[in-house]
């Protein structure tokens, strides 16, 4: 703003500091940028600096003229003032005016119009400067509309704006908040921060210092208030509204309401909750896999208590290390039933489970595909069936000892025919060999004289001295194998007897044993140099007969020295008494050859032998399994090739006599 004021002194003088001054003003005006020009009470531009910059708002032909009229330069063609003139306003209240107008030819232009005064302070003229702003109104324009965009979004937004100064007072309130919280915009615009309940000012109050003091941005969640007192579950994000130099002018917060979330988290819970119940609560173990790789991504409590892990444990385990781990039990073994579920179907398989310690038992698992959470999955119901296994063991094992005692009987009653039949030629033939070797002396002292005279001659086809070397040879031939077959016939005899009338002694064991061994000390020093015997004291006695228990003892000792393959092997042989089954043990243990399990399937059978290159009959264990069956007691067999075997002999104490069998 300029202020002039025309003094009055002697002309000259006047003169002289009018024309400096005008040289002065002329120089400063010049120098400004912006278009200046003076106006006076005629509305005539008395002075401007134009240049070529200002060409738009002076036309050439206007510029021409002397003092031109304001609105000529500025409004062409108006021939008049115009109606709301700033300089007429500054002329009329003596104040500096600023307005804006729009040229046809420069654009947006922002004028300064103030007074100019005369020595007695009247507005003798109106200095104006004007401004081309286009830049400004552009960038203005660009501003508002990025701030239309941006507030179109915030009135968009589903989500919560609000905006606050640093009194916590409210400068932002979008259609969404209103929504979410009652209020309406005229209702908290420039009023205190209304949502924020008692117990959650605290809160409020350090998340602004958190904000002042430099935290970018913060994200919790937390509750506001609604209008009508109700709690609203948010999940509230703050940020600090910085001025240019960066220092916080404000805060802005973005509310989410997460009630139907936190709803659905908590049903979430509660189903987690139940299916944990359910899934805990459970009599059989369940797994769940992984179908992709087999991994156990949970377990029960009961499985847990199966295998004797905790959850954590397991989880962190391959599926293998719950496995027998040799095939058919192996982790590609698992993997290949899990696939097999694929396309939701299910099926059911014997399985050989390993626990914490080691044990192996048998499970049968239950396995089919489900959809868990979203996801696929495979469900393994597993339920310990080692009970059922050994039952069905039992049972088997029953059932082979009924078939061999039915087989046995049937063998006992051909036996005791047989015997009978054969007995009588045999004994034909063995008393025929025993003469004809009687009588052989003397018709050799015969032969040789009638050679000595006559020469040599034939015996059929035989020379005399052939048939003197080979008859003697033959006959004892005739009559030991009489005697084998003698043997065989007793064999089958004792095998088919049904003599239980005979089994009335009170028999001590040990006493068995122990005359068993004297009868048997040169063939156990002809084998082993391991032998090892040891005799339970006390023992209560058996019913029974001594010699038919003591032939059992020694046919076994004796299978077991014959099954060692050198004499650094040994036998073992000892006697015990269980109390809870009332029964006497015997248990002779070879470390001889042992037999594959086809063989332990026959060895009772009559007839059946391993050694018939070197005399065996196969009666001998079939005889043995005939005797403890008569004595109501039972015989069994564990043997495995190159590790040896055992046979346990089973006898009731006080039972008396009842029907047995064998376990092989």
């Amino acid at each position: 703003m300029f202020e002039m004021t025309i003094a009055k002194e002697p002309r000259n003088k006047i003169n002289k500091a009018f024309s400096s001054s005008k040289q002065l003003f002329r120089s400063i005006l010049q120098a400004i940028p912006d278009l200046v020009s003076v106006v006076d009470r005629d509305f005539r531009v008395v002075f401007s600096n134009l240049r070529g910059e200002h060409e738009g708002l002076h036309p050439k032909v206007l510029r021409k003229k002397s003092k031109p009229y304001c609105y000529d330069l500025y409004s062409p063609g108006s021939e008049k003032h115009c109606d709301s003139c700033h300089a007429q306003e500054v002329f009329d209240t003596g104040k500096v005016v600023v307005t804006e107008s729009y040229h046809p030819n420069a654009g947006h232009v922002e004028i300064h119009s103030f007074p100019i005064f005369d020595e007695a302070g009247t507005v003798e003229m109106v200095g104006e400067y004007h401004r081309n702003i286009n830049a400004r109104r552009q960038a203005e324009e660009a501003l508002r509309e990025k701030n239309q965009v941006l507030e179109e979004i915030i009135n968009a937004s589903p989500l919560a704006i609000i905006a606050l100064d640093e009194k916590i007072n409210l400068t932002l309130w979008n259609p969404a908040a209103e929504n979410m919280f009652g209020w309406q915009k005229d209702e908290v615009l420039g009023r205190p921060y209304p949502i924020v309940s008692e117990d959650c000012q605290d809160e409020l109050m350090e998340n602004i210092r958190s904000l002042n003091e430099g935290v970018s941005r913060r994200t919790m969640e937390t509750h506001r208030m609604h209008k009508d007192g109700t709690l609203i579950d948010v999940s509230l994000s703050t940020a600090p509204m910085l001025n240019r130099d960066g220092v916080t002018i404000g805060y802005m917060a973005i509310m989410a309401d997460i009630r139907e979330r936190k709803q659905a988290q908590e049903a979430l819970r509660e189903s987690e909750a139940n299916y944990r119940t359910i899934f805990d609560a459970a009599n059989d173990a369940t797994f769940v896999f992984d179908p992709e790789n087999g991994d156990m991504l949970d377990v029960n409590r009961k499985m847990c208590e199966m295998y004797g892990y905790t959850r954590e444990e397991v989880l962190r385990l391959n599926v293998e290390n719950l496995s027998a781990g040799e095939p058919p039990y192996t982790y590609q073994d698992v993997m290949k039933m899990i696939w097999k579920t694929k396309y939701n179907k299910s099926h059911m398989f014997d399985w050989l489970a390993k626990d914490r310690v080691g044990r192996l038992f048998w499970v049968e698992v239950n396995m089919k595909g489900a959809i868990i959470r979203g996801e696929y999955r495979v469900l393994a119901v597993v339920r310990d069936i080692t009970e059922r296994k050994a039952a069905e063991e039992g049972n088997r094992k029953m059932q082979e000892r009924l078939r061999q005692m039915d087989k046995m009987a049937a063998i006992g009653t051909l036996a005791s025919g047989i015997a009978h039949e054969i007995n009588n030629p045999n004994n034909f033939i063995l008393s025929n060999a025993q003469f004809i070797s009687d009588i052989w002396p003397d018709l050799n002292r015969i032969l040789t004289k009638y050679a000595e005279e006559h020469g040599e001659f034939y015996l059929g086809r035989l020379s005399f001295s052939e048939a003197n070397e080979f008859i003697p040879k033959l006959l004892d031939g005739l009559v030991e194998g009489s005697h084998r077959i003698n043997g065989i016939v007793t064999g089958l005899k004792d095998f088919a007897r049904q003599e239980k009338s005979l089994l009335d002694q009170k028999v001590h064991i040990n006493r068995v044993v122990e005359a068993s061994l004297t009868m048997l000390q040169n063939q156990i020093r002809k084998h082993t140099d391991r032998f090892q015997c040891i005799l339970a004291e006390n023992l209560p006695p058996v019913t029974g007969s001594f010699q038919q228990l003591e032939q059992v003892i020694v046919n076994l000792i004796m299978n077991a020295l014959q099954s060692l393959p050198g004499r650094d092997s040994g036998v073992f042989i000892s006697t015990s008494y269980v109390k809870s089954i009332d029964q006497i043990i015997i248990k002779v243990v070879d470390e001889g050859n042992g037999m594959p399990t086809e063989v332990q399937q026959a060895i009772f059978d009559p007839f059946f032998t391993t050694r018939l290159d070197s005399g065996g009959t196969g009666l001998g264990l079939s005889i043995c399994f005939s005797i403890v069956k008569e004595h109501g007691g039972i015989i069994e067999c564990e043997s495995e090739p190159d590790r040896g075997s055992t046979f346990l002999v089973r006898l009731p104490v006080t039972q008396g006599i009842k029907k047995g069998g064998r376990k092989s």
